[in-house]
């Protein structure tokens, strides 16, 4: 169980027997990353944050950045920020699932994302504006919800060719969760191993497939293994917690902090969202250069996709229900009707990263 521990914030010994007039005084945040510091959300989302936050406070307001799970890993990203042991880690919710079922709602739906960047938006606004249960469930751990992101669209990856419903059939896919119930729906075997175990699965024939990230064909090295990907979007994560801070602690910072952050936030989130999509972009070129190919779903695979995705809202609801989130439809349609919003919204304004950072700053960051 998670708990909120009260953590006393001290100035430095040199700061508090500062006796000059003109000394100013700064505040230092950390933050705790179990990714590498080469990873996109770390190297293209937050170490430009942390340096634009520094220069628009004029160095009164830095970031020290601990990664590569110096602070824990994923299973302890939301417990180091309530004992205080840093102001921000990255979150990803399915590993509290008992703790936030709420906001696991709309993490449930990951299947029917089928454009990553305007469901990433969605989910944003509706986590910090339009769902009071999440206001609700967040205020009640003490946490101070501040950003989210998503990650690239997931994709059928193979060893052989396969893209219809029959090639599909008794493959051995690595997949877990809605992924693996989406493979056994095909009538493949999904097969429960690691990213970490991947490579070594495919190599040695214990699976045929994964369902993962273009990224993986280089993160991983699949580019070495795999034949064969299907380019149709197969969801994705987009609902990763990526910046937030005790009640405490925000409410320990200054106005002009606060306004320093929150106006830095959307190019944040656009930042991870849009490099997820490029990079995703760039493995996939480096793949059909390799001579990789690429196949549009077959009909028949893509029917029986459409028909599982069909049950996803219901499956949601259903689990929502379980866990004793009240009222869980009103959470998803909310969601969704955001959804459709973002969607027009970026087909008004393209694959422009300004232009989208923009937007998050006028329909969300500036109400809050």
């Amino acid at each position: 169980m998670l708990r909120k521990s009260w953590i006393a914030y001290a100035v430095s010994g040199a700061a508090a027997l500062a006796i000059t007039a003109s000394a100013q005084a700064e505040t230092k945040l950390t933050y705790g990353s179990w990714l590498p510091p080469a990873h996109v959300v770390v190297e293209k989302g937050l170490t430009p944050f942390f340096e634009r936050v520094e220069k628009d406070s004029n160095g009164e307001l830095t970031w020290e950045l601990f990664s590569g799970g110096a602070m824990g890993g994923p299973k302890e990203a939301l417990q180091i920020v309530l004992d205080g042991m840093v102001d921000s880690s990255l979150v990803v919710d399915v590993y509290y699932k008992s703790e936030i079922p709420v906001a696991v709602t709309m993490s449930d739906l990951f299947m029917m994302v089928d454009d990553q960047i305007a469901w990433g938006a969605a989910l944003l606004e509706t986590q910090l504006l339009d769902c009071p249960q999440c206001e609700e469930e967040f205020k009640e751990m003490g946490i101070k919800p501040l950003a989210f992101y998503s990650g690239g669209d997931y994709h059928l990856m193979c060893t052989e060719e396969v893209h219809t419903l029959d090639q599909v059939k008794n493959k051995k896919v690595r997949a877990s969760s809605r992924n693996g119930a989406l493979t056994e729906h095909w009538g493949g075997v999904p097969v429960s191993v690691t990213t970490a175990e991947m490579y070594e699965a495919m190599q040695r024939g214990q699976a045929d497939c994964t369902i993962g990230a273009y990224a993986f064909l280089t993160s991983y090295g699949l580019k070495d293994l795999v034949t064969s990907i299907v380019e149709t979007p197969i969801g994705g994560v987009f609902s990763a917690f990526v910046m937030q801070m005790t009640e405490d602690r925000w409410d320990d910072l200054s106005e002009e902090e606060k306004q320093v952050l929150l106006k830095n936030l959307p190019m944040l989130v656009a930042d991870i969202n849009f490099s997820y999509y490029e990079s995703g972009l760039a493995a996939a070129e480096e793949a059909k250069a390799a001579g990789i190919q690429f196949y549009p779903m077959g009909d028949g695979m893509k029917a029986s996709f459409d028909e599982f995705l069909a049950g996803e809202v219901d499956f949601s609801i259903a689990k929502a229900t379980e866990a004793g989130v009240d009222n869980p439809q009103e959470i998803v349609d909310a969601l969704m009707e955001n959804v459709a919003k973002w969607k027009a919204i970026m087909a008004e304004i393209g694959l422009d990263r300004e232009a989208y950072a923009k937007k998050l700053w006028e329909e969300v960051y500036s109400k809050l």
